[in-house]
């Protein structure tokens, strides 16, 4: 008999997670690893043996912990094929598991097999040799939902939330009370919405891509009467699921006592079935319509590449804007090289929450090989799927933490600025570039260069036949005028030219095109194709120098440089919008500064949040936030009081902004992530001033010759739907197929090579009329 160890509980306790799903350092699972998934008895996390590597032992020399629930899963012979699905792992459903549709439960799928691996003697037990109370806590094991579901949950749960006008309704039904067999206004039937106010029955919105009916009476009973929840009558569900709509606020809510402002319109919710699918169901719907041809033009299927340099990456759920972004940095020669020369750490206390740990990972996932193997019956590949990667990269930022469609420029360069945070500019250093602008004034003819340290250039969309990049950087680099430009020079109020250009050229160009317009103040997508050459020369769009009429003034004096107090360069596209919207340029930069200089939208609630600080309009001061001695973390002094006001002691808010970078907004995720943490700050392992690295490369780069800037193109991200936040992404990737450069297309966990010889060296039909980001390696 087994003894339960002395430091177990004898359950799992409420809120812990359990890694059951993949080990800690790689991507291996109860199904995919021949020897199954080792679970660690005390801390709930998996582990995998295999043979490159023993994790499993690893963890027992670090902790001493030698018992673990081995969890084997193997594929019933007849499993159904709805959860077969892409690759044969049984995504699919799980993906869409909060939708009203047929449940297949995973036991359908696959069979369970459970065993006790003891580290220690390397040996494995059956069950039925442990004491009662240790089965009792490897019964709580594998009843307990694994950590990768409990995100997911808690995701969804998440992201619809009350609002002011679904928490304050005030009723006033009126006489009689309709009819809820139609919409009060036309014939229809189906997509019916009843105000919550009123009780007016009127019939939604035309959902794009879908067949669903809707004339938009219930918006235009909004617009009339101001009254602004809804609910959706075909969504009501005795299991207490349902559709709300504030259209004031624009989006959907949830509603307190909802079963309440039913029953005055004679709506028992508990005998309420769903009829009609849900908001989510239709988004998701749609965004699987729009997908990427997997057959060539002879209508064949393009045939599936495996092994080490073709893994494919599964769909946790519009992840595919995750997907694609990472398959092209990882593609890149540099990533591979400095992956190549690290190693697994197995000392990192906790590699779900360790981001260089994730970073590498996905480095051993993509490029092992083991991973990318046909799985009937489609022989498509399972892939690797990053849950926690997912989760950790995205518990900071408000849009990544969702499971909902993002925009994957967005996530681009979110990522890479994270990843400097956090690792220094060492992984990314050849993305970056100096990007120059030339302001003159017009009536004086006196101006100043700015240079900006970037990783990415956005190029706007020309419209025309044979239309392609090339276009775009001419159209980006001609010269603008500025009206109602305050020259500081000759002290007029007048017109400025302005242009732009490289300073110098990285080894890797990120090019994004500027397919998002606002109409209406509502992101919609440019669909002109662009023609994308197999190299590309930006030589001639090199920033503008002073003419000879020109003089060029001193930069705007702020004082003698102290290397002590922390530089702040405000996103350049980001501060413009800002103040383009009317915001004055100090509130505009105090508002990126607070907010991770992220994106403009965040920086505009806090000066909004803001707007009665008595020094909002104050030019921003961090030299009080520089620390007085040697040695002391930097962190804002004013950061430190928010973040303590919210309950936390002041080490441990110091401690929180200090890791992250002055982002209260992640300060306070990370302190919500780490609620036993002591708020001791590690001195041992050195953190990175980013700051400083920045204005290291910034001189580096400008006394270097720039060079040509020739490339080739190496990958493309590519978009379809009607916005960047429906629709699906793919990645093309320039590889060596069988001794010859193809195009490789990730799809998700599908990985085919393009055969089509018209586009052995040009490029496909997708990445002409869906084309997004593009990356283009330098040619030396």
């Amino acid at each position: 008999m087994i003894d339960l160890p002395p430091q177990a509980a004898t359950q799992v306790p409420a809120n812990t997670p359990v890694y059951k799903d993949e080990c800690m350092f790689t991507f291996d699972t109860p199904e995919s690893n021949a020897e199954g998934l080792d679970v660690d008895v005390i801390t709930y996390r998996g582990y995998a043996r295999t043979s490159q590597n023993n994790f499993t032992g690893d963890n027992y020399a670090r902790t001493g912990n030698r018992y673990y629930l081995n969890i084997r899963k193997q594929r019933k012979p007849e499993a159904p094929s709805a959860l077969v699905g892409a690759g044969g792992d049984g995504e699919k459903p799980a993906k869409l598991q909060k939708l009203a549709v047929k449940d297949i439960a995973d036991e359908d799928v696959w069979d369970y097999l459970y065993r006790v691996y003891d580290a220690e003697t390397d040996q494995y037990f059956p069950l039925s040799d442990l004491s009662e109370p240790f089965q009792r806590l490897v019964a709580s094991i594998i009843e307990a939902k694994s950590s990768t579901r409990q995100d997911e949950i808690s995701t969804w749960e998440h992201e619809i939330g009350v609002c002011p006008h679904s928490i304050d309704i005030v009723q006033h039904p009126i006489e009689p009370l309709p009819s809820l067999k139609h919409c009060g206004q036309c014939d229809l039937t189906q997509n019916l919405w009843i105000c919550l106010e009123c009780g007016t029955l009127g019939c939604g919105r035309q959902q794009f891509g879908s067949d669903l009916p809707g004339n938009s009476h219930a918006l235009a009973h909004y617009e009339t009467t101001k009254h602004p929840v809804a609910v959706k009558l075909g969504s009501l569900s005795a299991s207490g699921g349902y559709d709300a709509y504030c259209y004031q606020c624009n989006d959907e809510v949830k509603v307190p006592r909802i079963g309440e402002w039913l029953a005055t319109f004679g709506i028992n919710l508990a005998d309420t079935n769903a009829t009609e699918k849900s908001l989510v169901e239709l988004n998701i719907e749609q965004n699987l319509k729009w997908d990427f041809s997997l057959d060539g033009a002879d209508g064949a299927k393009y045939p599936p590449v495996f092994g080490k340099d073709f893994t494919g990456m599964a769909n946790l759920g519009n992840s595919c804007y995750l997907n694609s972004v990472v398959q092209l940095l990882y593609s890149t020669e540099h990533y591979r090289q400095f992956f190549s020369k690290l190693e697994f750490d197995t000392m990192v206390s906790d590699p779900a929450h360790d981001l260089p740990t994730q970073l590498y990972k996905l480095y051993d996932g993509l490029w092992n090989g083991r991973f990318s193997v046909p799985v009937p019956p489609e022989n498509y590949q399972a892939g690797i799927k990053p849950h926690q990667f997912k989760q950790l990269i995205g518990a900071n930022h408000p849009e990544f933490q969702t499971m909902k469609q993002q925009d994957a420029y967005e996530f681009l360069t979110y990522l890479v600025d994270t990843v400097d945070k956090q690792w220094g500019l060492e992984l990314n250093r050849p993305l970056k570039f100096l990007w120059g602008q030339k302001v003159v004034c017009t009536a004086c003819r006196h101006g100043r260069i700015t240079e900006e340290l970037v990783d990415t250039v956005m190029v706007p969309i020309v419209k025309g036949e044979n239309r392609g990049l090339v276009d775009g950087f001419t159209e980006l680099s001609t010269p603008e005028t500025i009206e109602g430009f305050h020259c500081d020079h000759c002290k007029q109020s007048t017109t400025a030219i302005t242009a732009k250009g490289f300073v110098t050229f990285p080894d890797y160009l990120v090019v994004a095109a500027q397919r998002i317009a606002l109409e209406n103040w509502v992101p919609v997508k440019v669909e002109t194709p662009i023609a994308v050459p197999y190299t590309l020369d930006v030589t001639n769009f090199a920033a503008p120098a002073m003419a000879e009429d020109e003089v060029e003034l001193a930069p705007v004096a702020s004082g003698a440089k102290d290397d002590s107090v922390p530089e702040f360069l405000p996103s350049a596209d980001a501060l413009s919008m800002l103040t383009a919207m009317g915001f004055p340029e100090p509130r505009c930069i105090k508002g990126l500064y607070h907010t991770g200089n992220a994106d403009a939208e965040a920086a505009m609630n806090w000066i909004l949040a803001h707007m009665d600080d008595p020094d909002i309009d104050q030019p921003l001061d961090l030299s009080k936030n520089a620390s007085s001695g040697s040695g002391g973390p930097q962190v804002d002094a004013e950061l430190v009081a928010t973040v303590s006001s919210m309950g936390f002691s002041q080490q441990l808010a110091t401690k929180a902004l200090y890791l992250n970078g002055n982002d209260a907004n992640a300060a306070v995720e990370w302190l919500f992530a780490h609620p036993d943490d002591d708020g001791v700050i590690d001195e041992g392992k050195p953190q990175r001033d980013v700051a400083a690295e920045c204005r290291e490369l910034r001189l580096a780069l400008q006394g270097q010759d720039p060079g040509a800037g020739q490339y080739r193109v190496k990958a493309v991200v590519c978009h379809k739907g009607t916005s960047p936040h429906t629709g699906h992404y793919v990645v093309f990737i320039r590889q060596i197929v069988d001794g010859t450069e193809k195009w490789v297309l990730y799809n998700d966990e599908k990985v085919v090579e393009i055969t089509d010889d018209t586009v052995a060296v040009g490029d496909p039909e997708d990445i002409r009329n869906n084309g997004y980001i593009y990356l283009f390696e330098k040619v030396k």
